[in-house]
């Protein structure tokens, strides 16, 4: 079974939960930048919530049917809705106004080779995914076997994917880091992409003297220049000497993969006790659903 790519804009690569656990040797962990709907998106379709699927950034991709299959898209008026394709049917994935991403999965996963524990595109290095690159018009998009049954997604769940996002406010930890959060807002630069979220602050401040280079995180905060912050995304780097003023929150870091170009957005300092009850609240909201 398998899908065709009939058109593409944007960037699309195969996305799953990455390869967290190689920053020793300079890969960092990669995986879909907005991780929750892609999970959310799988459990759907009866996939295990790991399973590969298509990352559309900031454009469209049309995809053809080339056998029955079973799909979910994670964005539009029918999101996390599954739909029957037979042979030759089309869907397409865009990201909703006002959110960089959309999501495809498909019941079975995209079933391309693993390359360190994950079918990840790992653009930079050139593996993964669909031979480490971005999927183009003509790709084929392999599909494994189905393993288990879809379920709906209730409201309460997809109502999850919006609430970080629709605050404008990312949750900062500033454990470890060189210099206070910004105040206000700063503005989404179009200059971003999975490496890492490049935010401005209007009248840009004071420079942030740089330092040793030491490890950093999906979500670390890094300011580069004067009144410009970088939070580093699923493909950032794993080392860096540029001082740190914080790391998003693994709670908001879905947040994160959906700001596009022009928004405004702020940080807010949290604790690490409150860090951490807020994934464990979201994680135990996706678990009675599963469990249900």
């Amino acid at each position: 079974m398998s899908l065709r790519v009939v058109s593409c804009r944007g960037v699309a690569t195969v996305q799953d939960m990455g390869r967290p656990g190689h920053a020793s040797i300079g890969v960092p962990a990669g995986g879909a930048a907005d991780a929750l709907s892609l999970r959310i998106a799988n459990l759907a379709v009866g996939n295990a919530e790991g399973a590969a699927g298509l990352e559309v950034c900031l454009g469209a991709v049309e995809c053809r049917a080339e056998a029955p299959c079973t799909v979910v898209v994670s964005a539009g008026d029918a999101a996390f809705e599954t739909r029957a394709l037979r042979v030759g049917e089309a869907i397409v994935v865009r990201p909703a106004a006002g959110r960089a991403r959309a999501y495809l999965a498909v019941a079975g996963g995209i079933d391309v080779p693993e390359v360190l524990g994950s079918r990840s595109t790992f653009k930079a290095a050139g593996f993964g995914g669909l031979a480490g690159r971005a999927v183009r018009a003509g790709d084929v998009l392999p599909i494994g076997k189905t393993r288990g049954n879809g379920r709906d997604v209730p409201l309460h769940v997809r109502a999850m994917v919006d609430f970080a996002l629709r605050r404008r406010v990312l949750r900062v930890v500033s454990d470890g880091a060189e210099a206070e959060l910004p105040r206000g807002v700063l503005r989404v630069s179009p200059r971003g992409d999975r490496v890492g979220v490049r935010l401005m602050r209007m009248g840009g401040g004071d420079a942030i003297a740089t330092g040793p280079s030491r490890g950093v995180l999906h979500g670390t905060i890094q300011a580069p220049s004067a009144g410009e912050f970088v939070v580093l995304g699923p493909d950032g780097p794993t080392t860096g000497g540029y001082a740190t003023i914080g790391t998003v929150i693994a709670a908001d870091l879905p947040a994160v993969g959906q700001l596009v170009p022009g928004q405004w957005v702020g940080f807010e300092a949290v604790g690490r006790e409150e860090a951490v009850a807020l994934l464990s609240a979201r994680e135990e909201t996706l678990w009675r659903w599963t469990a249900s």
